[in-house]
């Protein structure tokens, strides 16, 4: 037989794929024609999720609720006076947009939290790791890697892509530094983020096409842990003779100083700063999030017919052990697999019932 697919199957399927990727656009499309949720609503979702942090998820749910129904209703124009072309709306809709500065520890639930709320909205959702591209600047990756990934997110549809959030994570990282080398890098890089942030039309090359893609309207979200910038605040406020909260004060030019550029800083008018867990927060991400890794662990054994129990004592020991390692929430999976390590290889098929985890269990898994 020969190889390959006869050209009607291949005719076939080529409309098969087209079909699913107009019904893509329609179903991104209609998300955010359709966002309705207020920040109240989607922030009340983001806590099932997320926990702690409650007043910069009502501030991140404020902005990402805003901008996409602002978005949605200027579509909504822009259809009417386009007889529903898409790419037409798209490119004619003018709205402001309000990028979001995330600062905070590792661990804290920066990522979760807007990665939660992207899907929440049903958009397209990218992270970048910026300390891929402050090593070695613009040889290797650069900052156009960044719209090849939102366009794989959005299925290939530059429609559908440009209607996405991006969250560049560890932001801080491409901070200018007295290092020669390091500066260079990171400016460099930081002036190539601030062409796409603000919104411009940007021409790919995927294979023998040319596509176009504008980042007008996506969201883009920078975070980063910032180590150094509560000291910055707080000297500026000594100065100043202000007594206050580091973080309500967090002002521009402290971002400036600890090394970012000016222009790119004023392009994230939205600031949140997150605290660091404490715990009781990171005891209640085991039992209370939607996303527990507690919980998944429980599945994974019922699946196996062995019914895991925990106390209040276990959970405790688990929290301060992840506090204590400066990990968050982050390293809460990696505790719960080395205390169940070994009862998770030996038990499975060689016993069925109660595994009792309490705190002496804990403790002796951790020595």
């Amino acid at each position: 037989m020969p190889n390959g697919i006869s050209d009607d199957k291949r005719r076939r399927l080529e409309e098969k794929m087209e079909q699913f990727r107009e019904r893509q656009v329609d179903e991104a499309v209609q998300h955010v024609l359709e966002f309705s949720k207020t920040p109240v609503l989607l922030k009340g979702e983001l806590d099932r999720f997320v926990i702690g942090q409650g007043k910069g998820k009502r501030i991140i749910a404020t902005a990402i609720a805003f901008h996409y129904r602002r978005l949605g209703a200027a579509l909504k124009r822009a259809l009417a006076e386009t007889d529903g072309d898409i790419e037409g709306a798209l490119k004619t809709t003018r709205t402001p947009k309000a990028n979001i500065l995330l600062v905070g520890p590792t661990g804290c639930g920066k990522t979760y939290t807007c990665e939660t709320a992207s899907g929440l909205v049903g958009v397209p959702f990218v992270v970048e790791d910026m300390t891929k591209f402050s090593e070695t600047g613009y040889v290797g990756m650069n900052v156009s890697d960044i719209l090849v990934d939102l366009l794989i997110s959005g299925g290939g549809n530059p429609n559908v892509a440009q209607m996405g959030v991006v969250y560049l994570d560890e932001v801080d990282k491409i901070a200018g530094e007295t290092s020669t080398v390091r500066d260079v890098s990171g400016k460099g890089v930081q002036k190539g983020l601030l062409k796409l942030v603000e919104g411009v039309d940007n021409t790919l090359e995927v294979g023998k096409e040319r596509l176009t893609l504008s980042t007008k309207h996506v969201l883009f979200i920078a975070g980063g842990a910032y180590d150094t910038l509560e000291g910055i605040v707080r000297n500026r406020l000594a100065r100043l003779n202000v007594v206050g909260d580091w973080r309500v004060h967090l002002a521009t030019e402290d971002l400036v100083s600890f090394g970012m550029e000016r222009q790119l800083v004023g392009r994230f008018p939205v600031r949140v700063v997150y605290d660091r867990l404490t715990t009781k927060e990171l005891e209640d991400i085991l039992v209370k999030s939607a996303d527990s890794p507690l919980q998944a662990y429980v599945q994974d054994l019922k699946d196996w017919d062995i019914d895991l129990r925990y106390t209040e004592e276990a959970l405790g020991e688990i929290a301060r052990r992840a506090k204590s390692e400066g990990t968050g929430a982050r390293g809460l999976t990696g505790i719960l697999h080395r205390v169940l390590l070994e009862d998770m290889f030996q038990l499975p098929g060689s016993y069925t019932g109660e595994l009792m985890m309490d705190g002496a269990y804990v403790r002796e898994k951790l020595k």
